[in-house]
């Protein structure tokens, strides 16, 4: 059933993702100026988030990423690290976390 409404959104033109936890889900919304909601005939056209510029899903390494750039009026963001070991990534966490 939600692959079936996943096809007819995807042939409107309409992004969708699948199994977001609700965390990222929570920033996705804020990123795009959405309101989530839990039921499609709670759906209201305010709720709609119109803001994200660019969607795009990308791999790295060996997980794919989900990117929404350009939006017009973001209020969240995330940052990717990358480093040489877990260790070093840690640290660079912390330091973030400390800033």
């Amino acid at each position: 059933e939600s692959d079936l409404a996943q096809h007819y959104l995807v042939k409107a033109n309409i992004s969708v993702i699948r199994r977001v936890r609700k965390s990222d889900n929570n920033r996705i919304a804020r990123a795009c100026g959405a309101t989530i909601a839990n039921r499609t005939d709670e759906l209201r056209d305010e709720d709609i988030g119109l803001g994200c510029g660019l969607f795009e899903i990308e791999k790295i390494g060996d997980e794919y990423f989900t990117f929404l750039t350009e939006c017009t009026n973001p209020k969240a963001c995330t940052i990717l690290l990358r480093g040489a070991s877990k260790d070093v990534l840690n640290e660079v966490e912390r330091n973030l976390q400390d800033a």
